[in-house]
């Protein structure tokens, strides 16, 4: 039987410190890299000497998604000619996130500040995530779904035009993402920094 072999790596970063999970035909991790200071400005200096790169010059970044897609199409003959026979796609996702702990001489408003940080990267990381996961259940459903052609050639033609097209639809909405992120990053922040000092304040308050 043919078979077809697909990959796709978006990101590549520095990692340190596992967690995994697998479900299915996707598997995840999250690797940290550590930083380490008391004030803002140093983990500020810490997270553009130890944060992850993407490998196309564009410096260091806070967080980042490794994306690779990988797996095979076997083909079978039909009576119209050939179709497709087993699809087994798969997708590897690495998270590459900080981690700090805060020394005792860290203020509480470092704390908070970092802290809203933080989430608003892994929620970021984990939103690209998900692209791939729905583009990886797409490109399945679409190759699934080809039909039959005259002979195995034509119809690994297919599959190929079929994931050449769903890689490149993925990597878009991946960029496109990022460029609304990027417009929104600071207004977010603000918001998410506000429900944070509120919370704090009225945790401070219910102690009293």
């Amino acid at each position: 039987m043919q078979q077809l072999s697909l990959a796709l790596l978006l990101a590549i970063g520095c990692v340190a410190g596992t967690v995994s999970a697998r479900a299915g035909g996707i598997n995840e991790r999250t690797n940290y890299f550590t930083l380490r200071g008391a004030t803002l400005e140093e983990l500020d200096r810490e997270m553009n000497r130890k944060g992850p790169t993407t490998g196309v010059g564009e410096g260091r970044h806070p967080g980042a998604t490794q994306v690779k897609f990988g797996g095979s199409v076997s083909y079978k003959p039909v009576a119209s000619g050939c179709a497709v026979g087993r699809v087994d796609f798969n997708l590897r996702l690495v998270k590459i996130l900080p981690r700090w702990t805060p020394p005792k001489s860290a203020s509480a408003g470092t704390v908070i500040v970092w802290r809203t940080l933080s989430e608003d990267i892994a929620r970021h990381e984990e939103d690209h995530a998900k692209i791939a996961r729905d583009y990886l259940r797409r490109m399945e459903a679409a190759v699934r779904n080809l039909g039959s052609r005259g002979d195995c050639r034509a119809m690994e033609q297919a599959v190929n035009a079929t994931t050449g097209r769903y890689l490149k639809e993925h990597e878009a909405a991946q960029r496109a993402f990022d460029t609304m992120e990027g417009r929104e990053v600071n207004w977010r922040l603000k918001r998410l920094l506000r429900r944070n000092m509120d919370a704090a304040m009225s945790a401070g308050g219910a102690g009293n």
